[in-house]
C-alpha cells in the first residue's frame, strides 16, 4: 500500500465533527473515494453502526479539513473543503452520535475493516469490530475483508 495519508477532520453540517485516521483515508481512496456511514438494524452491542461504499439519497455530506485533503472542490467560508474526489457522508440518524469520534481502518477480529475507535457522544462501551459494508443484517452483513485477504495489501 502507498504511504499513509495524514489525518483528516470531517465536519458534519449542523452536528460537530470527527477525525479520520490516515489509514482510514488511504483505504477510502483505494475503494473509490466514497464512504457512507449509517445506522442499521442489529450490529455490535446494538449500536448498529455500518459503512457502505455507495451514497444513498439525502445523506449529510461532510466538509473536510486537513493536510490529506486534495482534489477538485471548493472551500466554504471557514476553509473547509467540499471535495469531489473524497466523499464522506453520514446518515441523519448517525450524525448526532459522531461529534468527537475517530474513524480508523485496521485489522479487528482477524479481518480488515473500518471501525469507530471512539464515539464519545454514545453512552456505553465503544463499538469496534464492526461488519463493514452492505445492508444491516447483524453478523451476516458482508465485511470488506470477509475472505481474510488483507485489503491493505491491494
Amino acid at each position: 500500500m502507498a504511504a499513509v495519508a495524514l489525518e483528516i477532520q470531517a465536519r458534519i453540517p449542523g452536528h460537530g465533527s470527527f477525525i479520520m485516521t490516515g489509514d482510514a483515508v488511504a483505504m477510502i481512496r483505494v475503494f473509490g473515494g466514497t464512504l457512507h456511514c449509517f445506522v442499521g438494524g442489529g450490529g455490535c452491542r446494538k449500536q448498529a453502526l455500518y459503512f457502505s461504499r455507495t451514497e444513498p439519497k439525502k445523506p449529510l455530506r461532510c466538509l473536510l479539513n486537513g493536510p490529506g485533503v486534495v482534489g477538485d472542490g471548493h472551500r466554504d467560508d471557514d476553509g473547509w473543503l467540499v471535495d469531489d474526489e473524497l466523499v464522506i457522508s453520514v446518515s441523519h440518524e448517525l450524525a448526532p452520535k459522531l461529534d468527537g469520534a475517530i474513524l480508523d481502518f485496521g485489522t479487528y477480529n482477524k479481518m480488515q475493516r473500518f471501525v469507530w475507535l471512539a464515539t464519545p457522544a454514545v453512552k456505553g462501551p465503544a463499538c469496534t469490530c464492526l461488519r463493514s459494508i452492505g445492508p444491516a443484517a447483524g453478523k451476516h452483513s458482508p465485511c470488506l475483508d470477509d475472505q481474510g485477504v488483507g485489503l491493505s495489501d491491494i
